[in-house]
C-alpha cells in the first residue's frame, strides 16, 4: 500500500511540474512535448506511406465518408453527392484494412482515423489515404495522431489565410517529426487503451439492450389499457406554432451573452427534454415577436426532424418548427401524452416507406387519433416511464464515466507522463 501511494504522489509530482512549464527529471522537452527521455524521434515518413490508387468502380469499392465522431463509416443518402461528379476519370481513393483517413481540411478537429473492416472500400478523392510501413502498432498510431496534444499541434502548423479555411496538407503531415515508444511499448499502451474502449463498448450495448427492454414492456402496456377511448388531437388540446422575427440572420434578433433560451428542432434532445443549454439566445429585440414558453409544456417539432418531443424543464422561446400544447380539454398528464405522440409519429414514419417526412401542418395533426385511457392508468403508465428514464440516465453516466476516464488515460500514456508499469 505504502508503495502505491508513493508511485501515486511520484506520478502527481511529475505533472505538477509539466503543468508548471517545467521538465521532469528522466523526461526532455521538443516541439512544445515533454517525453520520457528513452523515446525516440521519428519523422512520420518513416512510419507512414500515401496510398493514392485511384477507382470510380463503387460497386467494387463500396463509397465511405469520413467523420470525426465514428471514424470511416459507410456514406449514407445524406453525404451522398456522387451525382454531382461529371468527370469521366476515376474519383475515389482505395482504403484498405488499417489505412488512414484523413481530411486536410478538418484535421485540427480530429478528421483522422484509421480503417478497420476488412473488405476494401473507397473514399472521397479529397482526402489523403496512408498506411503503416514498419511494424508500428495500428491501434496506438491512431491513438496518437487523434490525441488531442496531437490536434493542439495540428492548430498551430495549420495554413490559409483565413481561419475557418486553415488545412494541415498531408506534405506537411508526413514530415512531422515526435518521440515515440519502443514498439514493446507501444503495444502495452494498445493494451490498455482497447480495453477502455472494450468496457466503454459493453456500456453502449447494455444501454441499446436496456432502452430495447423498456421500450418492449410500454408497448405492451400501451396497448392493453383497461379502458381507452379514442380522441383526435384537437379533441384534446389546444396548440399552437411558434415565431421568429425574419430574416433568420439579422445580428439584432440574437443575444449569446444574455438573451433568453431560443428552441429549435436541433434543442430538443432524445431523453425527451432540451438540452441543457440551447444552440441559440434572442434578444430583448426578437422576444415580442416570438412564442413564450414557460416551463414544464409540452412540445413537439413539426418540420425538419418531425415528432422530437419534450418537456420544457426551463422557461424558453420556439422557432415556428415547433409546437406548443397551450391548453388541455381532457384530464391529461402530461408525461404520457408525450409518449402517446411520439408512438403516433413513429407510426406515421413506419407507414412511409421509403419516404422522408419532412414536414407536417398544425392541420393535419389536429386529426391525429390518440386513445387516452383513464388519468389513474396515465398516472401509473408515467410513473413506470419515470423510473426506465432513469435508469437509461444512470448507465449514460456511467459510460460517460468511462468515456472521460479513457480520455485522461489516453492522454498521459500518449505523452509517456504515465509509463504502461506505473498503470
Amino acid at each position: 500500500m505504502t508503495v502505491l501511494m508513493n508511485k501515486k504522489q511520484e506520478i502527481k509530482n511529475r505533472i505538477d511540474l509539466i503543468n508548471n512549464g517545467e521538465v521532469p527529471e528522466g523526461y526532455k522537452k521538443y516541439h512544445g512535448f515533454v517525453h520520457p527521455i528513452d523515446w525516440k524521434h521519428i519523422s512520420f515518413n518513416q512510419i507512414f506511406k500515401e496510398r493514392c490508387i485511384k477507382v470510380s468502380d463503387t460497386s467494387k469499392y463500396p463509397l465511405y465518408s469520413l467523420t470525426i465522431e465514428n471514424g470511416v463509416i459507410p456514406k449514407t443518402e445524406q453525404y451522398e453527392r456522387s451525382f454531382l461528379i461529371t468527370k469521366d476519370e476515376d474519383s475515389y481513393k482505395v482504403v484498405k484494412h488499417n489505412d488512414f483517413v484523413y481530411n486536410p481540411m478538418n484535421l485540427r478537429f480530429g478528421a483522422i482515423a484509421r480503417y478497420k473492416d476488412q473488405e476494401d472500400c473507397s473514399v472521397s478523392g479529397y482526402y489523403n489515404v496512408f498506411s503503416i510501413i514498419n511494424s508500428y502498432n495500428p491501434y496506438f498510431m491512431e491513438s496518437f495522431v487523434k490525441s488531442q496534444a496531437m490536434l493542439n499541434y495540428y492548430n498551430t502548423q495549420a495554413t490559409g489565410s483565413l481561419i475557418e479555411k486553415q488545412r494541415v496538407h498531408f506534405s506537411q503531415f508526413i514530415e512531422f517529426n515526435f518521440a515515440l515508444p519502443s514498439e514493446k511499448e507501444q503495444e502495452k499502451i494498445a493494451e490498455i487503451l482497447s480495453c477502455c474502449d472494450k468496457v466503454i463498448e459493453l456500456k453502449e450495448e447494455l444501454i441499446i439492450k436496456t432502452t430495447k427492454k423498456h421500450n418492449y414492456i410500454l408497448e405492451r402496456i400501451y396497448k392493453n389499457f383497461h379502458t381507452s377511448t379514442e380522441y383526435s388531437l384537437q379533441e384534446i388540446a389546444d396548440f399552437r406554432r411558434g415565431s421568429f422575427p425574419q430574416p433568420y440572420n439579422l445580428p439584432e434578433w440574437y443575444d449569446a451573452d444574455n438573451g433568453e433560451p431560443f428552441v429549435q428542432v436541433y434543442d430538443i434532445d432524445d431523453n425527451y427534454q432540451l438540452k441543457p443549454t440551447t444552440k441559440a439566445r434572442i434578444s430583448n429585440l426578437a422576444i415580442p415577436k416570438s412564442v413564450f414558453v414557460p416551463k414544464g409544456s409540452l412540445i413537439i417539432s413539426i418540420q425538419g426532424s418531425i415528432g422530437r418531443v419534450a418537456i420544457t424543464q426551463y422557461d424558453c422561446y420556439i422557432d415556428r418548427t415547433i409546437l406548443i400544447f397551450t391548453k388541455f380539454h381532457k384530464n391529461i398528464d402530461k408525461e404520457f401524452l408525450l409518449y402517446a405522440l411520439k408512438k403516433l409519429f413513429d407510426y406515421e414514419k413506419e407507414i412511409a416507406p421509403g419516404q422522408t417526412i419532412k414536414t407536417i401542418t398544425k392541420e393535419v395533426l389536429s386529426n391525429f387519433k390518440i386513445l387516452l385511457p383513464s388519468i389513474e392508468e396515465q398516472k401509473t403508465f408515467s410513473t413506470i416511464i419515470r423510473q426506465f428514464n432513469k435508469k437509461i440516465e444512470l448507465l449514460e453516466q456511467e459510460l460517460e464515466h468511462y468515456k472521460q476516464l479513457k480520455k485522461a488515460l489516453s492522454q498521459l500514456l500518449l505523452t509517456g507522463i504515465v509509463r504502461v508499469n506505473e498503470v
